[in-house]
């Protein structure tokens, strides 16, 4: 019984370390991080058009902020691959509007002070999928198209009115607020361009460039009366560089 047992469990350990090595070869690990430019498809309250007294001395911006998080990547063929992704990505919008008591001077002269209002909602999510290789396989770079779908929780939510920092302005207090009213769970389509290196290192860069679109809208609930809210989306734009291992 001692010997059968000695066997199997000599069989066992070499199918783990067999599976192992296997995993470790079809399965890329890496690590990036970048920057996403965000924004919403409609204005929101209060700087919705549609609503009695809304904040009309407001431009509508992109939020730009940044984002990080982990990528593993299965080979399933010569050019086809799987991508799995854990990211904390900083998403919203962002409002500007003149501030004409401050006066800015600087390298050009006098330069126009805002005042900036934000929507940060950050994410964190899990992108899902699906790559091919466009380049020749004996290339020493690979070019992959890819498109999938990202489910992401929302993790924080606020506003922040900021005014400039400049010396000699009494400038308010920042105002900071929780954003009520966010879908806490959505669902995104994404689409993309990924580059990098497959040959002579251990450590390989990549670029990533992704654009992003909610399916469901970011809030929940409005105030407004023609509850515009419940119709706002928003499409992201993101650069990112990376290593794999």
């Amino acid at each position: 019984m001692n010997k059968y047992l000695f066997i199997a469990l000599a069989m066992a350990m070499g199918l783990s370390a067999r599976a192992q090595i296997s995993f470790q070869k079809v399965i890329k690990v890496g690590v990036k991080a970048g920057v996403t430019g965000s924004v919403f498809t409609r204005d929101v309250e209060p700087f919705d058009p549609h609503i009695p007294g809304y904040y009309d001395t407001f431009d509508n911006y992109a939020r730009v902020a940044g984002y990080g998080g982990i990528t593993l990547d299965y080979d399933i063929g010569p050019r086809l691959s799987v991508g799995a992704e854990l990211l904390y990505s900083a998403r919203g919008m962002a409002y500007r509007e003149e501030n004409y008591d401050v006066v800015i001077i600087g390298d050009n002269g006098e330069e126009q002070a805002y005042n900036y209002f934000n929507f940060n909602v950050d994410y964190i999510e899990l992108p899902v999928t699906l790559n091919f290789n466009v380049l020749p396989l004996e290339s020493k770079t690979w070019l992959k198209v890819y498109g999938g779908i990202a489910r992401a929780v929302a993790v924080h939510k606020k506003t922040k009115l900021r005014y400039p920092d400049v010396d000699g302005y009494d400038a308010p207090d920042d105002v900071k607020e929780q954003l009520q009213h966010v879908r806490t769970f959505n669902t995104s389509v994404i689409g993309g361009l990924k580059v990098g290196g497959k040959k002579g290192k251990s450590i390989l860069p990549f670029g990533d460039l992704r654009g992003s679109y909610m399916l469901s809208p970011v809030f929940n609930r409005s105030k407004a009366a023609n509850k515009g809210n419940l119709d706002t989306k928003m499409f992201s734009l993101s650069l990112g560089l990376g290593l794999q291992f």
